[in-house]
């Protein structure tokens, strides 16, 4: 997402759409899990102090007229695509309300793709994109989707477990050596932080034969930056913050997560829970990837400043620091980094 500052009247469009869509248009009631997110969602991404209430809540007809900036237009889109999710139901009524404020922005989004595919349960489709979306941008270093990525996909998670033994010759020394070599950076710097974070958690370094391919150091680099854990609800803000971040898989990221931790449906390999939301951490986690100056999947060099504290990294990138208080709210919900 890019970000966006409205002024009071564009904030109070946003906020009826939000309601407009939470209720279908006033024919569902409001859960407090949406109250709550529609209220998180104020605090952290239109900077309103205080929460406001909707006037009416039906979508507004003038909305084109009131949000007339184009990246406002779609982050507002891509706002109301998540609240469907967000009562487990992902229902065809809600979806509907932000099919209609799409339209009258004139905004086509990936996560409206997305939506629409979870609406109607065609699950199948949603982690198809996703894994090419993966491929492209995590899995490769160039950005691309090559066959050789596609192949190394389907060796780490169909046939490195059923052949362990076949991969072992398969080690990129060089590669080994360069994330190896991390070690002796200085405690405080990037470098250092990205190897104790593999190597704490016994996670293979990139170069290992059991190792995910070099691109998906961009995932584990978000961690570092972030200081959000590996847990279920680390994991979770890691990938709101860097849905945040990115405008390549934003939508995917969000979408990914909320559907299968949320909603409880099964898109990717892994657990599948239900409500396991927590609104004000998730959206202060996506607003802290949003505030970011960077794109760290649109061709960011990481091994240019390796060797740079990563408080300084944090600064150069805008990223917003965690409060006292959320961090103590987020270490007693095992979501940091310790």
């Amino acid at each position: 997402m890019q970000a966006t500052y409205p002024s009071p009247s564009q904030a109070a469009a946003i906020v009826r759409a939000m309601h407009a869509v939470a209720t279908a248009e006033g024919a569902i009631a409001l859960l407090p899990i949406e109250r709550d997110s529609i209220a998180a969602v104020q605090r952290h991404l239109l900077n309103l102090e205080t929460p406001i209430e909707p006037g009416a809540v039906s979508l507004p007809d003038d909305l084109a007229v009131v949000i007339d900036d184009l990246a406002m237009r779609r982050q507002t889109i891509q706002i109301l695509t998540l609240l469907p999710v967000i009562d487990q139901q992902v229902r065809a009524e809600k979806a509907r309300v932000v099919e209609a404020a799409a339209a009258q922005l004139g905004i086509a989004d990936r996560g409206l793709v997305i939506l629409r595919q979870a609406v109607k349960r065609q699950l199948k489709r949603i982690t198809l994109g996703l894994m090419i979306g993966s491929v492209g941008n995590y899995w490769s270093p160039t950005g691309k989707v090559r066959l050789r990525d596609c192949l190394d996909m389907l060796r780490l998670l169909i046939f490195m477990p059923k052949l362990p033994g076949m991969y072992r010759m398969l080690t990129d020394r060089e590669l080994l050596a360069k994330y190896r070599a991390l070690v002796s950076y200085p405690a405080e710097t990037l470098g250092n932080a990205l190897y104790r974070f593999y190597t704490q958690r016994g996670f293979p370094l990139p170069g290992e034969p059991t190792a995910y391919p070099e691109g998906w150091s961009k995932h584990e680099t978000y961690h570092v930056l972030s200081d959000y854990d590996t847990t279920m609800q680390g994991e979770m803000l890691n990938a709101a913050f860097s849905g945040g971040n990115t405008e390549i898989l934003g939508m995917d990221l969000l979408m990914l997560t909320l559907l299968q931790f949320q909603a409880g449906l099964q898109i990717m390999p892994g657990p599948v829970l239900r409500g396991e939301l927590q609104p004000d951490a998730f959206f202060r986690a996506l607003a802290r990837g949003v505030a970011m100056n960077v794109d760290l999947l649109a061709g960011w060099d990481m091994w240019q400043i390796v060797d740079l504290p990563l408080y300084e990294v944090r600064q150069r990138l805008n990223i917003p620091a965690l409060t006292g208080a959320e961090r103590t709210a987020l270490t007693e919900r095992n979501a940091l980094i310790v």
